[in-house]
């Protein structure tokens, strides 16, 4: 049996490899500052801003029951 001689296979890369990792933090845009945290933080932040709006819909609707809009005169 003769064997087939494969080249060596590179190690793949397990994360992406952005462009703007290598950029200086004060050229960088709040999107590529937010894409470069790991992504367990970018996590916590997304959970945060969803907790925060959904909170704050609640609320809305809570005030609105206390406070409800004046009647308009049609």
């Amino acid at each position: 049996m003769s064997q087939s001689s494969k080249p060596p296979q590179q190690q793949e890369q397990k994360y992406p490899e952005f462009k703007f990792r290598k950029k200086p933090v004060q050229e960088r845009s709040i999107w590529e500052s937010y894409a470069v945290l790991p992504a367990r933080t970018r996590l916590y932040v997304s959970l945060g801003i969803t907790a925060f709006a959904a909170v704050g819909l609640f609320m809305s609707d809570q005030l609105e029951k206390v406070f409800p809009p004046p009647e308009q005169a049609a």
